[in-house]
């Protein structure tokens, strides 16, 4: 059975609440309450120590007019308070909410430290060239998702390659941009077609930083071209100003979203099995039978003149609409009147 899939669940659903706890504990459990309310699979936090993490001069990537904190390393202080304790903390609170716990470690120290509670990991966009993180999770020996925002195919190559000589284990890759939000016209989800092609043996996903939309037709849409692994930000309020609240779902978006996922998941399953067995009375009453489109004599040889094709095929013993070549020149063993349905036993010696 997949690491990230399974016939009851065939896509997986990460909530990323990131460091969208803004430092504060109670907001973190919060957070894993209402992901699991919400229905997600997982919710996944971010753990990093910031002088560990980003030099002094670290200039800003992200929307200003958002976040307006220019360094790094300044937004990342704000929010490394944690201490391992307090992850554990956070496990015990979602075992106890039956929601997977995740946390994206950005370095070895964190790695080591909280590997007890952590069931799969997460590499993230930015860490996709740091061979000696990925080296030592990989190590680790568990299931490994990847984000690829900003990759070209030859450093998601070279990242895998690296995965697969250290563990055996299962690989997702994300589709990712690393806009903060992704303006729907650079979501560029096609480029999950190309993952999905070029890379066989592996789980592809996406990880989503539009802004929230009615219709979340960016995971929807993600779905139908061959993503079965999502992550998406999430805030308790999204209008809260920094960091990742205002492209984040809010709790709402989100049990609407999953909702919906799992329509469309519903909607895309297919078993040949299935198809036809939820179609039975259709094939047994809207289907053609033969029947006689005039009276009849006994003795009389068949034309195709002397057919029509009604709903539904007579039972038990009727002809369907597909065997009339083979009635034609066959001898009536009795008269028919006009609509009397064609049967195994109207020719003689049943010869059809």
């Amino acid at each position: 059975m997949s690491a990230f899939l399974s016939k009851k669940n065939p896509a997986l659903i990460i909530l990323e609440a990131g460091v969208n706890h803004d430092g504060d504990f109670q907001k973190a459990k919060d957070l894993i309450s209402d992901a699991a309310e919400a229905g997600a699979d997982y919710i996944k936090f971010q753990t990093y120590t910031a002088n560990r993490l980003a030099a002094k001069d670290s200039p800003s990537y992200w929307n200003l007019k958002e976040e307006p904190t220019t360094s790094q390393i300044e937004l990342f202080s704000k929010y490394d308070g944690f201490e391992a304790k307090d992850y554990l903390a956070l496990a015990s609170h979602a075992q106890d909410c039956k929601i997977g716990f995740m946390t994206t470690c950005f370095d070895e120290i964190w790695v080591d430290d909280l590997d007890e509670i952590i069931p799969m990991y997460k590499i993230a966009s930015a860490d996709i060239t740091n061979f000696g993180l990925i080296e030592h999770i990989a190590r680790k020996n568990k299931p490994i998702i990847i984000s690829t925002g900003a990759a070209n195919f030859l450093e998601i190559e070279s990242a895998l390659g690296l995965i697969r000589r250290e563990s055996d284990q299962e690989i997702c890759i994300m589709h990712c941009v690393l806009n903060y939000p992704t303006e729907f016209q650079n979501a560029n989800l096609n480029r999950i077609t190309e993952l999905v092609k070029d890379f066989k043996g592996t789980t592809i996903g996406y990880s989503d930083h539009t802004r929230p939309e009615s219709s979340h037709m960016a995971i929807q849409t993600a779905y139908s071209l061959g993503a079965r692994v999502f992550e998406k930000h999430f805030t308790l309020n999204k209008s809260l100003s920094g960091n990742d609240h205002y492209h984040s779902f809010s709790t709402l978006d989100c049990i609407e979203q999953i909702d919906s996922l799992r329509t469309l998941e519903r909607m895309s399953r297919y078993s040949e099995e299935n198809f036809i067995e939820i179609q039975t009375s259709a094939r047994q009453f809207a289907r053609r039978g033969l029947y006689a489109s005039k009276p009849l004599m006994k003795g009389h040889i068949i034309t195709a003149g002397d057919l029509i094709a009604l709903r539904p095929t007579y039972r038990p013993r009727g002809i369907d609409a597909d065997s009339s070549s083979i009635l034609i020149n066959k001898k009536l063993a009795a008269d028919h009147c006009a609509g009397q349905p064609m049967t195994l036993d109207s020719f003689v010696n049943n010869s059809i």
